[in-house]
């Protein structure tokens, strides 16, 4: 039998926690709180749409500020003890900068010291995916090897007693503009801050077109289109883009109907177990999606998302499994003539109170009081999605690629 999706680790070293805490939190999405169980899928078509990117990132510099401050560490011949405390001290130093020269987007600016996610931690698997960083090691496994780096810098001999070079192993792609931002002595120049110049532009496009050319982000890049409100409004994608692009809106709008159904049964439960409940608009919302979703999501065939490769893996299996859920709130959707019944439709709330079992046994606000009690009530929004798929932070990458490429060198 399926039992409930969990995650867990055994390894509990820092890099390894961290990793793990950054993955939990990326989850969380862009301000979207996931009720009803869809950030696996989410995260799935945010791949296809949006690669080599979390919700966490901030500015595409990153990437390189990242680089070059482990670049200059091995330059100066760190030893492995010492790695991990001096990187914080040059991304702390960095944050300070930044701080000057940004208003927005730096990481740490208000946590300071108490930041948990360092710039390195976030941006990592980026860097791994599209070949900034050469290796598949983790950050810790890096800081690792800084001492068979620091022994390669300084020449050793093998058991033929011949001496080697300092060039041994390179963890870093050769190619990379130089970091133009830091002095001689590795500190961060004053005058530093986000706008990527022409070479880094150039050299991050051309990674993702390499990486990634059947991506949304790339067919953005190319069409120089960033500033689009949602990822389905690209303009003229490829038919397998848009074949993403299709399911990808009608997920997003399922979620947002159904999730708007739960917060219904939520604040209904509140009301009988006489704890407050606070005056949320659910059902203005929930009118103003209906029309746009209803003629949407009646021509949806979500049995095709098992057909897709990058999101097939992600369907939770079986009778009560994703594609199950759907299917039959979709028809009850469909057997429904206006926003109101279907809002109070007694089976399609039975499938949503089903749905929160299924996904929260231990934590469902439908069946434990204490989580009832600890429910915060929402902001809605005026968007009839519920998912974006980092569209936020992938168009803000693709715009500073674009602003880069007519900058300087």
């Amino acid at each position: 039998m399926q039992g409930p999706s969990a995650i867990a680790w055994l390894d509990f070293r820092r890099d390894d926690l961290l990793r793990a805490r950054a993955f939990l939190k990326a989850m969380e999405g862009e301000g979207v709180l996931d009720e009803l169980g869809f950030l696996a899928l989410q995260g799935k078509f945010a791949d296809v749409f949006y690669p080599a990117t979390s919700t966490l990132m901030r500015g595409a510099r990153y990437f390189y500020f990242v680089a070059g401050i482990y670049q200059q560490l091995e330059r100066e011949g760190l030893s492995s003890s010492q790695i991990a405390l001096v990187a914080r001290r040059r991304m702390d130093s960095l944050r300070d900068v930044l701080s000057k020269t940004e208003t927005t987007g730096v990481i740490g600016r208000d946590a300071k010291l108490d930041i948990k996610q360092l710039p390195s931690s976030i941006y990592w698997g980026g860097l791994r995916q599209l070949g900034i960083f050469s290796s598949a090691l983790s950050e810790a496994g890096y800081h690792a090897r800084f001492d068979e780096l620091r022994a390669q810098r300084n020449g050793y001999s093998d058991d033929d007693k011949v001496e080697q070079s300092a060039g041994g192993v390179s963890f870093w792609d050769p190619e990379l503009p130089a970091p133009r931002f830091v002095d001689g002595a590795g500190s961060f120049r004053p005058s530093t801050n986000f706008r990527l110049t022409k070479h880094e532009a150039q050299d991050l496009s051309g990674r993702f077109v390499a990486r990634f050319p059947e991506s949304l982000f790339v067919h953005l890049l190319r069409t120089e289109t960033p500033e689009i409100p949602v990822p389905w409004a690209a303009p003229r994608p490829q038919a397998k883009l848009a074949t993403y692009l299709d399911h990808g809106k009608s997920l997003s709008l399922f979620a947002r109907g159904t999730t708007l159904q739960y917060y219904t049964l939520v604040l209904e439960k509140r009301a009988e177990a006489n704890l407050p409940a606070p005056d949320v608009p659910v059902a203005v919302a929930f009118h103003e999606w209906w029309g746009a979703a209803r003629p949407v999501l009646l021509r949806w065939k979500p049995d095709n998302l098992g057909t897709l490769p990058n999101v097939a893996d992600a369907l939770r299996p079986g009778e009560h499994g994703d594609l199950g859920f759907i299917r039959k709130w979709l028809g009850r959707l469909a057997a429904c003539d206006s926003a109101s019944s279907l809002l109070g439709d007694d089976l399609a709330r039975q499938l949503v109170r089903r749905r929160e079992l299924d996904i929260k046994p231990a934590k469902a606000r439908l069946k434990h009081r204490k989580h009832l009690e600890q429910w915060r009530a929402p902001d809605l929004g005026s968007n009839t999605h519920q998912l974006d798929y980092r569209h936020r932070i992938g168009s803000r990458f693709i715009r500073e690629i674009l602003e880069g490429n007519g900058g300087v060198e």
